[in-house]
């Protein structure tokens, strides 16, 4: 399970980069090609959707990297079966969340999958499939860090 945790994470990862690349290409190729008075449409719009799957895909391997800001300052004082209560209650709430996203994401994804983008002409469907792909990345990541939280081998 951890390998598989970790190979996801790596994935993601990796995906993360190149979109990172993709939007700074197309922004500096729009900016460019502005400033000879001339405008690429489809710059713009792929610099969006670059952007909302980083933003998605982010907050998911945040969570493996317990990089999201949290009140920890309770938490970390109390101690045995107090502390783990309060883990498993705030790794149920985000739980709650996040299977949210994966139900109510993958209904949109489905909804939109006949409406092109407006210059790309790609289904917003596949743009809009991100939520329920991070949805369950976060769920993922979700167990692995609140297991590792409940044996102790994370603070």
């Amino acid at each position: 399970m951890v390998k598989l945790v970790e190979g996801v994470n790596k994935v993601v990862h990796g995906i993360l980069i190149a979109l990172m690349v993709v939007l700074v290409i197309s922004v500096f190729c729009q900016i460019t090609f502005r400033f000879f008075d001339y405008s690429i449409a489809w710059t713009e719009e792929l610099s969006r959707y670059s952007m909302i799957w980083m933003t998605f895909l982010g907050a998911a391997y945040a969570v493996a990297a317990r990089a999201h800001i949290g009140m920890e300052l309770l938490v970390d004082r109390m101690e045995g079966l107090i502390k783990k209560f309060f883990i498993v209650l705030s790794a149920a709430v985000c739980l709650v969340f996040f299977i949210l996203m994966v139900v109510k994401g993958f209904d949109l994804s489905m909804r939109v999958m006949d409406q092109p983008s407006a210059v790309l002409q790609i289904p917003m469907g596949i743009v809009y499939s991100v939520i329920p792909i991070s949805g369950l990345i976060l769920v993922m990541n979700l167990f692995y860090i609140t297991t590792k939280q409940l044996k102790g081998e994370l603070s």
